[in-house]
């Protein structure tokens, strides 16, 4: 059996690490695709400007996610007399607000630039992706989080 040397990373410290890596990209995939259907529809250049709107928005979610400690914190306390349910709920309507917010915003601004109607398409953008970044948000708060949590304290 292979020893491990102190530069080498064990596999359980990897597999700790290699999730969240891989969690974000897909979420700004999966959001930043259905904005830009929402922008322009399913064009000839849908596909281009898809990555384009992804690329756009990946720094944007990294700043969200950064904040994403904070809210789920003000939550904590400023619900602290609410079930864990509830606090569960209400971070997941709070982070698909922010998220939503913040990817129409990228995503519509890479796909229209800031011309003539950009408000509307950013408001529809907004609007109806949010149930998607609801739905994102809710698995993300009862499914990818619990696990990840429960990897990290078996470190």
């Amino acid at each position: 059996m292979p020893t491990q040397t102190a530069s080498s990373p064990r596999p359980s410290r990897l597999r700790a690490i290699v999730p969240p890596l891989l969690i974000l990209p897909t979420i700004g995939l999966l959001l930043s695709g259905v904005i830009t259907w929402i922008n322009i529809g399913f064009a000839d250049d849908f596909t281009v400007r898809w990555m384009q709107g992804f690329l756009s928005a990946l720094p944007v979610m990294l700043v969200a996610f950064a904040f994403m400690a904070v809210l789920d914190r003000k939550v904590q306390q400023v619900f602290a007399g609410h079930s864990a349910l509830v606090r569960k709920l209400i971070l997941a309507a709070c982070t698909a607000c922010m998220m939503e917010l913040l990817l129409a915003s990228a995503v519509t601004l890479s796909n229209r630039g800031l011309a003539a109607g950009f408000v509307s398409a950013w408001g529809a953008a907004f609007l109806k992706s949010l149930p998607v970044g609801l739905c994102v948000s809710l698995f993300m708060g009862f499914v990818i989080k619990p696990r990840l949590d429960r990897l990290a304290a078996s470190q």
